[in-house]
């Protein structure tokens, strides 16, 4: 149990290291783009490794008990285990706990952690969108607003971005003609008391309108207030990945219906995979420990896409939620009872019958 768990947790740390490493670039990404700022890619980064943390730890448990397995099998312990008594279902008992207490873990994380990660990456993105476009001024860059009605673009700015230079702002709302403001300097200020935020230009000009249009104007001024309209997001809408177990009991809807299935499924598919990692370690001393790699991702492939698509079909319709994601997990359960046969033989099964009676 303890090589399998030590092997486990090695390879579910490989994993993660490596989708956090995607994860953050493209973090980095939205940064340099002035989507999000800095201080808020690590949190963002960290709350969604627990959701990668879901699918991530079913693959290293089935991956730490075929490698725990095989190095068995290539140092000939197996070999001596076997022969000094030791039958397979004495090896099935320790991989079974081991694979319980993944079930178990992930259970908690697909029920309790995963949506609680998922509302709290929304809340931190719904903030990020009301937060001013100011604080994400880069020199250089365009920063558009969320609603995308502004545009806005400086050349330098100070360390405390109080101050601006070369400054350019193109607004467009409804049914009015764009505007542009160019100017030397700008400043940005606040009213403490209404919280409304003001982009204070100096010595520069504003055009409105489309130029060669009859009401086509270009107004210099020495100093002009623009005020940064407000926008009024609302409650956002929880997303499906964000709705509690209880949530989603209580919804009528197939999609929601999905979401339950794959939350039960995921626990589920880790044991079932630690139990088929069992027989399918078998390697001989020749072969090595990563002998059957290959064969055990290219089980788990179609595994994972058949789960994903039977979700997929049930909510779209196409297949029954009383049906749900059942039959797939039959099929790897069968084919582990096929394995562990095609390994001892039906004889192995009878004696076992007969002890147990």
């Amino acid at each position: 149990m303890k090589e399998m768990v030590v092997t486990w947790l090695a390879v579910t740390v490989v994993l993660l290291v490596i989708m956090i490493g995607n994860v953050l670039a493209r973090g980095l990404s939205k940064v340099t783009e002035g989507s999000i700022s800095a201080d808020v890619l690590l949190v963002l980064v960290a709350v969604q490794s627990i959701s990668l943390l879901v699918t991530l730890i079913p693959l290293g448990l089935y991956l730490g008990i075929l490698l725990a397995h095989g190095r068995f099998y290539r140092d000939n312990e197996m070999t001596v285990m076997q022969a000094t008594g030791s039958s397979w279902m004495d090896l099935l008992r320790p991989t079974a706990i081991v694979g319980l207490m993944g079930v178990l873990l992930i259970a908690g994380l697909t029920l309790f952690a995963s949506p609680w990660a998922a509302r709290y990456e929304q809340l931190i993105k719904n903030e990020v969108k009301e937060k001013s476009a100011i604080n994400l001024i880069s020199p250089g860059k365009f920063i558009e607003s969320s609603d995308g009605s502004t545009v806005l673009f400086v050349k330098g700015v100070t360390a405390d971005k109080s101050q601006f230079n070369e400054v350019f702002m193109y607004r467009k709302q409804d049914k009015t003609p764009p505007i542009i403001d160019t100017a030397r300097i700008a400043s940005h200020q606040v009213n403490s008391e209404t919280g409304d935020e003001y982009l204070i230009f100096s010595d520069g000009q504003t055009s409105i309108g489309n130029p060669g249009d009859a009401g086509y104007t270009i107004t210099e001024f020495k100093r002009q207030g623009v005020l940064r309209p407000k926008t009024e997001l609302g409650e956002p809408r929880l997303q499906r990945r964000s709705k509690t177990l209880k949530q989603l009991l209580e919804s009528d809807d197939l999609v929601d219906l999905a979401e339950v299935q794959w939350r039960i499924s995921i626990p589920l598919a880790a044991l079932l995979l630690a139990l088929l990692a069992v027989p399918l370690s078998y390697t001989s001393p020749r072969e090595g420990r990563f002998g059957k790699i290959a064969i055990a991702i290219l089980i788990y492939i179609p595994y994972a896409n058949l789960l994903v698509l039977a979700r997929k079909w049930i909510a779209n319709g196409t297949i029954s939620p009383w049906i749900g994601l059942w039959p797939v997990h039959i099929a790897v359960l069968l084919l582990v009872i096929y394995l562990l046969i095609k390994r001892v033989g039906w004889s192995w099964f009878r004696s076992s019958q007969k002890v147990a009676v």
